[in-house]
């Protein structure tokens, strides 16, 4: 069974979700449509990318990503200087159906990387819906011949780059950001376990919520803290530090957003 995944940000009070999922399993035989997401925040190619990354490669090998958040092609971005093209890209097994627009370089990087710069469905410069008027279309090709190569013109250059944001670390103190809050109110900050575990190297830290909130220590789960509005710092799945408050939300109570710094002293 061929597994396509989704993941965009239109919501689910329109007809966008449906109609797509409509046309996948009316032109594709044997297939399976799986919803990664579609509440990432509109426009938001960072979010979209940190959500991809984390949950894409836990599919088998072999599964087609379609990634829809402010999907649109430019000849030339006159703010950035370069082109946005509608890509296929075959990465480590996986095939990922997108825009080159920076999202695509954070899930893949630059190595074990196939681009096709899509050319072989432009039957018209309008592309108001991309998902349904051209991705399903080249997911449909993907799924029954397992190539890309003849979607387009092959991309030799690397992918288009996004400013992310990358920790702070010096000898005495952390800078991290938040990079995304889930739906839970955890916050995930731009730092690892193994970065900050190196950043330490064996020392102790301080997180200052405000003057009365400290953090000393790693918590293993939620359950850590007894108080329910004490915040904790633990690793997610994800591999990343999250702050979190035990069964409430981090961002209403302590007014934490993403792009938000915190700061992580290092004890001598």
């Amino acid at each position: 069974m061929q597994i396509i995944t989704l993941t965009t940000d239109w919501g689910y009070s329109d007809h966008y979700v449906g109609v797509v999922k409509g046309r996948l399993y009316s032109t594709i035989s044997d297939v399976n449509v799986v919803d990664i997401s579609h509440n990432i925040p509109k426009y938001d190619l960072l979010s979209a990318a940190f959500v991809v990354k984390n949950a894409c490669f836990e599919f088998p090998k072999g599964t087609i990503h379609i990634i829809d958040v402010n999907s649109y092609e430019t000849t030339i971005n006159e703010r950035e200087k370069r082109e946005k093209n509608f890509v296929a890209i075959s990465h480590k097994g996986h095939y990922f159906i997108c825009t080159d627009d920076g999202l695509p370089s954070i899930v893949c990087g630059d190595e074990d990387l196939e681009i096709v710069q899509i050319t072989s469905y432009n039957e018209s410069n309008y592309y108001t819906f991309t998902a349904l008027d051209l991705f399903a279309k080249v997911a449909k090709n993907i799924a029954e011949s397992g190539k890309i190569d003849f979607l387009g013109v092959r991309q030799e250059g690397l992918l288009n780059k996004i400013t992310k944001s990358y920790p702070i670390i010096q000898h005495d103190r952390i800078t991290a950001e938040v990079i995304y809050i889930d739906d839970y109110g955890n916050a995930f900050l731009n730092i690892t376990d193994s970065e900050f575990q190196a950043a330490l190297n064996g020392r102790k830290f301080c997180i200052t919520i405000d003057s009365q909130k400290k953090i000393t220590s790693l918590s293993q789960s939620y359950a850590d803290n007894m108080r329910r509005d004490d915040v904790l710092l633990t690793i997610s799945s994800t591999k990343h530090l999250q702050l979190s408050i035990r069964e409430g939300s981090i961002k209403k109570l302590r007014n934490l957003e993403v792009g938000k710094s915190v700061v992580i002293d290092i004890l001598p």
